[in-house]
């Protein structure tokens, strides 16, 4: 589908948070890169900014994969075109790949093509997920999950290593499948166990997820401000995970 070509896959974290404003915590976000290869999945609101303070540019992204149609989780696509029509002198012609969830296409037109109309000089591309796809150096599988009508999680491999997104999820077999022994499991840990919501994954339930799925590495994103210290989140779901556990944060760098 592009010509990306990979040697190592490497993970920036722009936004940890939620749709709740932090000044410490942006809206979801995740920058992966392999090569040439340069992808968002999800773009809350800010990603564009976070992704200069991280060094790297909206004008390089090759594509956009959205978990699921919720305002925190995709705010910054239609800015994100925006800002490649207008930005002077860019010009340009490669296009943008948007993945998303059955009957976003439907969303796109009427929302954002809308507004901003069809690019002239590239296409906006829009690719409702199968089960199983190819792009650029990623192999990559998705799976429904249990949070709204269209949530899904991806997982991404490339060279032997795997990446998975659980995206706002519930605890459910379907992403412990899809993350098995997966390098690097990157889980929607919205509440410490005292507040858990359904939906979204608790502390320990991450860790459970981590542990049946053989993951070797747990990274505990999408949090919502609580009174109990972060590091609670980390102890709850080492009760059920004794492999590596990370509390994310914004602008953190993963190598994998």
């Amino acid at each position: 589908m592009t010509d990306c070509a990979a040697q190592v896959m490497k993970l920036i974290i722009l936004g940890s948070g939620t749709c709740v404003p932090s000044l410490k915590r942006n809206a979801p976000g995740y920058y992966l890169e392999a090569e040439e290869c340069r992808i968002l999945v999800d773009c809350g609101s800010g990603t564009l900014l976070q992704l200069e303070k991280a060094g790297r540019s909206y004008k390089d992204i090759d594509a956009v994969f959205i978990t699921h149609k919720h305002p925190d989780h995709f705010a910054d696509l239609m800015p994100l075109i925006h800002a490649l029509l207008a930005t002077p002198d860019l010009g340009r012609v490669k296009d943008l790949y948007v993945f998303s969830p059955k009957g976003f296409t439907e969303y796109y037109e009427a929302s954002v093509a809308s507004v901003l109309g069809h690019p002239k000089g590239f296409i906006v591309r829009n690719m409702e997920i199968r089960d199983h796809l190819d792009f650029g150096p990623f192999k990559i599988a998705t799976v429904k999950t249990i949070h709204s009508a269209d949530s899904i999680a991806y997982r991404f491999e490339r060279g032997g290593k795997a990446i998975v997104f659980t995206g706002d999820a519930d605890y459910d077999q379907g992403i412990i499948a899809l993350a098995r022994n997966a390098d690097l499991l990157i889980t929607d840990c919205s509440f410490p166990d005292s507040l858990k919501a359904k939906g979204h994954l608790s502390a320990k339930e991450c860790g459970m997820v981590a542990a049946k799925a053989g993951a070797r590495k747990l990274v505990l994103s999408h949090l919502y401000p609580a009174t109990s210290p972060d590091m609670d989140r980390i102890n709850e779901s080492r009760e059920a995970f004794d492999g590596e556990i990370v509390l994310a944060e914004d602008l953190m760098t993963i190598n994998i």
